[in-house]
């Protein structure tokens, strides 16, 4: 199935022509040839072919009342996981990205395999949710999933970095998914993949460069730079809790369990004492609990100037827990009031705490996609073998 470049001369259909057909379809509706080839800047004729391979794959189909082709929701499913501390939730995703079933489990033992377990039997009930609801004879085999996680992530994106202060590292949460769920399975960071969420489903639309600090079970910030979520070289950007603060000694952590446990013992609170119970009850009027949330807002805001000054984002997003007036408003005020000459721009996330799950079923989403691209042009290339021999 022979394309043309942009020389003229005959090509191959790459699986990177192919996907931003298909990222076009999802983010237009549908559409033909000429208004894919204007979306994406392809040649007419690799977005015809690409049309025409995905339709042949059955991942595109007519469109008989707009017109064009649209994408088959129903050609691929994935799994957006967020494993957090005590709780698992689960997304199963089309191939638009569209979220089709969510379940969630909570009191999960805090052990690769119970955690894998429960996204197992959280996936199966959504499968079944979607299934019941597809045209007879149809399935939901899902393919990939992407796995939020409260950890440093390597690179290699399977591995868990053992960081004093965080859960046992190495393989083992990834090795327990893939046998679960049956299929390959991506780890990251939970703010990184809440970062992803608020890119593109939050306060983070329409902005090149922001980042998303969230406050909830931990602490920590992700960072997107020219579109994309900065990891760094070995995964750990955006490990923030342990940035310098005045009056806190070098190393000491400022922010998280260690960090709130201590602000609760000197004000005579319980020490498992959590953000939102300490939220929940200066609403309620405990003076106490808020002048521990006021402190905390105070640390939050000296890690937004510190890294204002590094990044210079065009916003910060304060996410989960952070994003409740009682944090992110005075956040806002300390760094108006304070540092005022910092052009800061804080917003409160929309999300509450979907943020992980939200953006692991985007990325999720995403895989799914570039699986499908990579298929439909290997096919294309075989038949053009065939043809050729």
């Amino acid at each position: 199935m022979p394309t043309t470049t942009d020389t003229g001369a005959p090509g191959p259909l790459r699986g990177s022509d192919v996907l931003e057909v298909l990222d076009a379809l999802v983010a237009a509706g549908p559409a033909d040839d000429a208004s894919v080839a204007e979306a994406t800047g392809l040649p007419r004729a690799t977005a015809a072919d690409a049309l025409a391979a995905l339709r042949a794959s059955g991942a595109a189909a007519d469109d008989g009342a707009a017109g064009g082709f649209r994408v088959d929701p129903d050609t691929a499913f994935g799994l957006g996981v967020d494993v957090a501390r005590d709780r698992v939730r689960v997304a199963l995703v089309d191939a638009t990205g569209a979220v089709r079933a969510r379940a969630e489990r909570r009191d999960v033992q805090r052990t690769p395999v119970a955690r894998a377990r429960a996204a197992a039997v959280l996936a199966n009930s959504c499968r079944e949710d979607v299934e019941a609801r597809l045209a007879p004879g149809r399935r939901v085999e899902v393919s990939r999933a992407v796995v939020a996680f409260p950890a440093v992530v390597g690179a290699d994106r399977t591995t868990v970095l053992h960081v004093p202060g965080y859960e046992k590292g190495g393989t083992a949460l990834h090795d327990a998914l893939v046998d679960a769920l049956a299929c390959p399975v991506t780890l990251d960071n939970d703010v990184n993949l809440a970062a992803v969420a608020e890119q593109h489903r939050g306060a983070g639309r329409g902005r090149t460069s922001f980042v998303t600090v969230s406050f909830g079970a931990g602490f920590g910030a992700g960072i997107v730079l020219d579109g994309r979520v900065h990891r760094g070289a070995a995964g750990i950007a955006g490990e923030v809790a342990f940035l310098p603060q005045p009056g806190h000694a070098l190393g000491e952590q400022v922010l998280g369990d260690a960090a709130i446990a201590a602000l609760a013992k000197d004000h005579d609170l319980p020490e498992d004492v959590t953000v939102r119970e300490l939220l929940d009850r200066a609403e309620q009027g405990d003076g106490v609990a808020d002048e521990v949330v006021a402190e905390l807002a105070r640390r939050v805001a000296v890690i937004v100037a510190s890294l204002a000054i590094v990044l210079d984002p065009e916003a910060f997003v304060l996410a989960d827990e952070a994003a409740r007036p009682a944090i992110h408003d005075r956040v806002a005020s300390y760094l108006r009031d304070r540092i005022g000459v910092l052009p800061v721009h804080i917003d409160a996330s929309p999300l509450g705490a979907d943020g992980a799950v939200l953006g692991a079923a985007w990325a999720a989403g995403e895989a799914l996609r570039a699986r499908i691209a990579d298929d439909v042009a290997d096919d294309a290339a075989a038949v053009v073998d065939g043809a050729t021999r």
